[in-house]
């Protein structure tokens, strides 16, 4: 049997150095191709007169005038949208800014909200739904989140999407962040089987958004 030689290292490294520089070559020119074929755009006119631009040059072609492409330093802004959270929250007795915005307690006006938004109409939401008891009620608890009370407030019950809804009994107005109790009598409705959840309540008022 011959005698296997090992390759030497310095025929390894450039073995490996070969392919790597044919492999670059191949790649700039690849890359300098296309930057050439995309470098210039060609305009002509068919019979017809009709406009036609390519990057392959035609009969009668010329170079067309492409218009630079531009940019601009963009500012992003770095501070967020203000609030009357620092402020003493939102003095909707003060009425509109100038803008349409709210004014603060403290009498800062460069806060973001709204008024119209913020200040006339209020913010229903479900906050706890209560067990059945042995009746066969059950009570929604409503909060308002907002600085204007809801007037006619109601929550309607509906325990299926077949069903007719079922008003709760409560009270006709809820305070500017106030909290109130809506509560189910069974009367022409069944007596669930189970606690209500959120998808068979739906809470509205007449000055609600």
């Amino acid at each position: 049997m011959d005698d296997f030689e090992l390759p030497h290292a310095t025929d390894v490294l450039y073995t490996y150095g070969m392919k790597h520089l044919v492999f670059i070559i191949c790649f700039l020119a690849t890359f300098s191709a296309a930057k050439d074929a995309y470098a210039e755009i060609y305009k002509w006119k068919d019979k017809d007169g009709i406009t036609h631009y390519s990057s392959e040059p035609v009969e009668n072609a010329q170079k067309a005038k492409l218009p630079e492409i531009n940019h601009a330093d963009v500012e992003i802004p770095t501070q967020g949208l203000l609030s009357c959270s620092d402020h003493g929250g939102i003095n909707c007795q003060a009425g509109a800014d100038d803008d349409g915005s709210v004014i603060c307690y403290d009498g800062f006006t460069e806060a973001s909200p709204r008024y119209r938004f913020s200040c006339l109409t209020p913010k229903l939401k479900i906050t706890t739904i209560s067990d059945i008891n042995d009746a066969g009620s059950f009570v929604v608890t409503v909060r308002n989140s907002k600085s204007v009370a809801a007037s006619m407030p109601a929550v309607m019950y509906r325990p299926d999407p077949s069903s007719p809804e079922h008003k709760l009994t409560g009270p006709d107005k809820i305070e500017a962040f106030g909290v109130s109790e809506f509560t189910f009598i069974p009367k022409d409705a069944d007596i669930p089987s189970v606690k209500p959840d959120l998808a068979q309540l739906e809470v509205r008022c007449a000055n609600c958004p």
